[in-house]
């Protein structure tokens, strides 16, 4: 059986990686935009990384699915716009973990 919160951990930190990349290379007024909504999912990985780590696994085969697919797209996002939205997914996915 695959350990679901390891996934899903990998992906999650896969995905706010991306999203802190993007924002390094963004232009100061892409970075103004996109610090909160980066912050935000920085946080939220933060919070649900301390219950993922914990004995027991909470994460579902459809939670990893979810976070794999979030992260895809915010590897494909080519706009400020659409890594905003991608993280905005990747914040309410990981709230379920908080």
């Amino acid at each position: 059986m695959a350990d679901n919160d390891s996934n899903a951990l990998k992906a999650a930190a896969d995905a706010v990686t991306i999203i802190d990349m993007r924002y390094r290379a963004a232009s100061i007024n892409d970075k103004i935009i996109l610090k909160p909504q980066r912050d935000a999912a920085y946080d939220a990985y933060s919070k649900a990384r301390l219950k993922l780590l914990e004995d027991g696994v909470i994460a579902t085969d459809e939670d990893v699915a979810e976070l794999e697919a979030i992260r895809a797209e915010i590897a494909q996002a080519a706009e400020t716009q659409a890594l905003m939205i991608g993280a905005a997914r990747l914040i309410a996915a990981l709230a379920k973990f908080i």
